[in-house]
């Protein structure tokens, strides 16, 4: 009996894994050469893709190798990927995964971080802290993709508001309270202050 042929629709929708338990795998290292090949492969799932992408890691098509690529403002392939450095500083950002389709969510990322490969000379550079939005997202997408490859997922990372309080009691609407977004501190009512709470900002006194 002939089989029926996949559509290229269908086969891109399996090649995606949504499967957990491959998400969360731990990758591992790879040569420069396989790594390269994978690298192809990964950047031909994100231009053929149904859903946009700006990255994807080698676990999310089935292939435990420590290789992932960014496509935000050049394609960058990163064969056994390290950061090596991060800043103090952090930024919320809205993210995505081409795992979890039609899942949005806020994220805690580090505003900058130094990554070390086996395929890049020196080291690489990324940060938010920038007027153009897409070093943002480049500095946020390299940092979920590595994640990925330590079996890790943005909903590890997710920003949640905690409610505040104080001795066990809630903090009311009216009260001053003193937030900082690491650079700029204000002392106002917890009501004007929620608005940039949620934006990223933190209580520091009550």
């Amino acid at each position: 009996m002939e089989k029926k042929k996949k559509s290229k629709k269908e086969t891109q929708e399996k090649m995606i894994t949504t499967e957990e338990a491959k998400i969360r795998t731990i990758c591992e290292t790879t040569s420069i050469k396989e790594g390269e090949e994978i690298g192809v492969k990964l950047l031909h799932e994100l231009r053929t893709s149904e859903k946009p992408g700006v990255g994807l890691a080698a676990n999310q098509i089935g292939i435990n190798k420590r290789v992932c690529v960014v496509n935000v403002k050049e394609p960058l392939v990163l064969i056994n990927p390290l950061i090596v450095e991060r800043s103090k500083e952090e930024f919320i950002f809205p993210e995505g995964c081409l795992s979890f389709p039609d899942k949005k969510i806020r994220t805690k990322r580090f505003v900058s971080v130094i990554v070390e490969t086996d395929n890049h000379e020196g080291q690489l550079s990324f940060s938010a802290d920038s007027e153009d939005i897409n070093d943002a997202f480049e500095c946020c997408c390299i940092q979920h993709e590595i994640d990925h490859l330590d079996g890790i997922t943005m909903f590890d990372r997710e920003f949640k508001n905690v409610p505040h309080k104080r001795d066990g009691k809630k903090i009311g609407r009216n009260e001053k309270v003193t937030i900082t977004d690491g650079k700029e501190t204000k002392v106002i009512k917890y009501k004007k202050a929620l608005p940039l709470i949620e934006s990223g900002w933190e209580i520091t006194q009550v």
